[in-house]
């Protein structure tokens, strides 16, 4: 009986402190709060834009509370990515339609992974050539990797491994992909000399950085 007791006071704290949540962030968003055998307090926002709270048992409500408080705007802010990504998501049809730069195309009699793999050798190849002898940047190879973390990289031999889904984005991030890549053929770190290198070429950088975020759902995507 003092079990059940306990519970139900359990939940309703629970429950309360999900209603505070939502009055704090004007019922925008609702919030999992979650305790456990946690050292420390932290919050998780799935791609779904779900939003979780984990806890530990001893820490107070008005600590949980405070700590919702001094998060908001990160939540509101992160909340707003995911919806402008998975905006962006939704107009991808994966099973149909290849593409390239952003526009639809079928794929007519011809796999998908050979439709992706000509597309990179056809456009992003040459593409890398051409901006690697308009900015005086240098590469010594090209490989096509499969990563479902970066975009690109280049390593202290100039070797550039390049993510073949690049060719889905729209032409004005691939280009500030590829220049990312070849700035660090002069500085291998992220710099403040590396980042005015790349406002060079990319006077913009930072607009497209942002615009590039909306896209990170592809790395993940199962596309072939």
């Amino acid at each position: 009986m003092q079990c059940i007791i306990v519970k139900k006071i359990y939940n309703f704290f629970v429950k309360f402190l999900n209603f505070m949540y939502n009055i704090l962030m004007d019922n925008k968003h609702h919030i999992d709060i979650i305790r456990g055998k946690y050292k420390n307090i932290r919050l998780k926002i799935s791609n779904n834009g779900e939003i979780s709270l984990y806890a530990p048992k001893s820490l107070s409500n008005e600590k949980i509370i405070d700590f919702i408080k001094a998060k908001r705007k990160w939540i509101e802010k992160h909340i707003e990515k995911i919806d402008n990504m998975n905006k962006v998501k939704s107009t991808y049809d994966f099973e149909n339609y290849g593409y390239i730069f952003n526009n639809a195309m079928p794929f007519g009699n011809i796999k998908k992974d050979t439709f992706y793999r000509n597309a990179f050798l056809n456009y992003i190849k040459p593409m890398v050539h051409e901006l690697s002898i308009r900015c005086n940047l240098y590469y010594t190879s090209l490989s096509i990797v499969n990563s479902k973390r970066v975009w690109g990289s280049l390593d202290s031999n100039k070797r550039m491994k390049l993510n073949w889904k690049i060719v889905i984005l729209p032409k004005e991030l691939i280009v500030y992909i590829i220049i990312h890549e070849l700035c660090h053929s002069q500085e291998f770190n992220h710099s403040k000399y590396f980042w005015s290198l790349v406002g060079q070429y990319i006077p913009n950088y930072k607009e497209i950085k942002e615009e590039l975020k909306k896209f990170s759902f592809l790395l993940t995507s199962k596309i072939l």
